[in-house]
């Protein structure tokens, strides 16, 4: 099964939008390159494939950039200027007004509309009429006994898809603006949650550690001093055994709650320790690649989904085997937890997850309240991986 869902910050969503236009103008090259066969007044076809060429090999270009590199609004604002430009010159090297390249003009204001910016979605609106209306002017063409009105006609619609355009842009762009606010007040809500669980885990552990344990660890003293007056029993060595185990429990039980070492030395050294110790309960052979010194602002939410897939290997895979990564990837923290196990086919998790297993969901909505995503791939008899990435740079 594979699970994933990406949130999107604003350089994200600048980078999604460019790879729609991106896409969105090759299909207009080639309309372009299909509308030239049609019949119009003085076309250049020499100079016209040139430029045909040339705009197709600068978008073939693009659409790799916008899958290689972050892109921002300059690099759109660039792109945009650079359509506006090569459709004016194909439509004059065509037809002027009458060419069927003018149609891909269409393509520039709903482009720009996928970014949200209503102010740059006119401006480009405004930019484009007024190229189509130059471009056709300065084309022989323009001195048929009809081109007038064809040319007012042509940039009526343009500058009506324009202006939907432009709403459109609005529109989105409050769309977009009011997910984003709900996104910051999801990610307070999750750090108050988080702060919270953490001071209550915190409190418990301490009375555990402070009350609980300190009473087993006196009554089992107690119980070692009556041993070495009273001759030997089974009874009072099974009863030391039980006290020990349950003292070795409760002291599992108190860094469970809270990892005293999370606070002292961080991260790596907590997930390794509390790997060790799962691996050690559950009988598991271990693998540890943990390159991770660095501190995060989010230790204790990947700690607590540490725990979490490292508990379902020991209680659920039936594995041999686990490994653990925690490293730094492309600016992001990630985590991958992979055991050998008997795995589940992909129909199983809402199953679970109707049946009340809520943990693995529960921290899935966590890793993406804070800007992360958790993926879980499994399949039956070829065991479990699971990997969180969290930004480095979250405030959460």
């Amino acid at each position: 099964m594979s699970s994933e869902i990406f949130p999107a910050s604003a350089g994200e969503s600048t980078a999604e939008a460019e790879r729609f236009v991106a896409w969105l103008r090759l299909p207009a090259i080639a309309l372009i390159a299909l509308g030239e066969g049609l019949q119009h007044p003085n076309p250049h076809a020499t100079g016209f494939d040139i430029g045909l060429a040339v705009f197709s090999a600068w978008s073939a270009a693009i659409l790799a950039a916008v899958y290689l590199r972050p892109v921002g609004h300059r690099f759109a604002l660039a792109a945009t200027g650079v359509d506006i430009v090569a459709i004016s010159v194909l439509a004059l090297l065509s037809g002027g007004a009458y060419s069927q390249a003018r149609l891909a003009f269409f393509l520039v204001p709903v482009a720009v509309a996928f970014r949200y910016r209503p102010q740059i979605t006119a401006a480009a609106v405004f930019v484009t009429t007024a190229a189509y209306v130059i471009e056709a002017v300065a084309h022989p063409a323009h001195k048929l006994p009809d081109a007038p009105r064809f040319i007012l006609t042509n940039a009526g619609y343009l500058a009506w898809v324009g202006v939907g355009c432009v709403i459109l842009s609005m529109l989105l762009g409050r769309r977009n603006a009011a997910a984003g606010t709900f996104a910051e007040e999801r990610s307070r809500l999750l750090a108050d949650a988080l702060a919270a669980e953490q001071r209550e885990r915190k409190a418990l552990a301490e009375s555990l550690h402070d009350e609980a344990l300190q009473n087993l660890l006196s009554a089992r003293h107690e119980l070692q001093e009556a041993g070495e007056a009273l001759p030997p029993s089974d009874a009072l060595d099974r009863a030391d055994a039980a006290l020990s185990e349950t003292v070795s429990q409760l002291r599992q039980a108190v860094f469970e709650l809270h990892p005293y070492v999370l606070e002292e030395v961080g991260l790596e050294a907590a997930i390794r320790s509390l790997a060790q110790q799962t691996a050690t309960h559950a009988k598991l052979g271990l693998h540890l690649e943990l390159r991770y010194p660095e501190r995060h602002p989010q230790e204790q939410l990947v700690f607590s989904a540490a725990r979490e897939l490292l508990s379902n290997v020991a209680r659920h895979a039936d594995a041999t085997e686990v490994s653990v990564e925690l490293d730094e990837v492309d600016h992001r923290l990630r985590l991958v937890v992979q055991d050998d196990g008997c795995g589940f086919p992909p129909e199983r998790l809402p199953e679970q997850l109707a049946n009340g297993h809520v943990g693995l969901a529960s921290q899935r909505v966590r890793v993406e309240s804070a800007g992360g995503t958790l993926t879980v791939d499994s399949h039956p008899g070829e065991g479990t991986r699971a990997e969180i990435r969290l930004p480095t740079d979250t405030t959460v």
